[in-house]
């Protein structure tokens, strides 16, 4: 999807661990509505690479805000809501969080090998 959309390093990184963060569609026992992400801008930015403590410093917190303005404008995410004092800011995915089918998306051609008696590899005709 990150490439589909033609974002950049920083966002998809960003994406990647919203993702990882967020509760699926069937696989939810917090009962928390899927796709949500509500985690601090701290830990956005140890997805981004910032380790404690910069993960709080100015630099990471612009880093931040950069990766969900691209996100945001790529139409990955949604805002449900802004972060303030006490409360972190929570955004829905907008990407599809079922696991892939069994279908594959290629075909195989299956050659089947016949068996011959007895013979051995080299006695095989050609």
């Amino acid at each position: 999807m990150a490439a589909r959309l033609g974002l950049g390093h920083a966002a998809t990184r960003l994406l990647l661990h919203m993702a990882l963060e967020s509760w699926d569609d069937t696989d939810n026992p917090g009962n928390q509505p899927p796709r949500r992400y509500f985690a601090s801008r701290e830990s956005s930015a140890i997805a981004l690479g910032y380790m404690a403590p910069d993960n709080g410093s100015e630099s990471a917190h612009h880093s931040v805000k950069r990766a969900i303005a691209e996100l945001v404008a790529s139409g990955a995410i949604e805002r449900v809501s802004a972060g303030h004092r006490g409360h972190n800011a929570e955004f829905n995915l907008l990407v599809d969080s079922t696991k892939p089918g069994g279908h594959r998306r290629y075909e195989t051609n299956v050659i089947p090998m016949l068996r011959h008696g007895g013979l051995g590899a080299g006695e095989w005709p050609p």
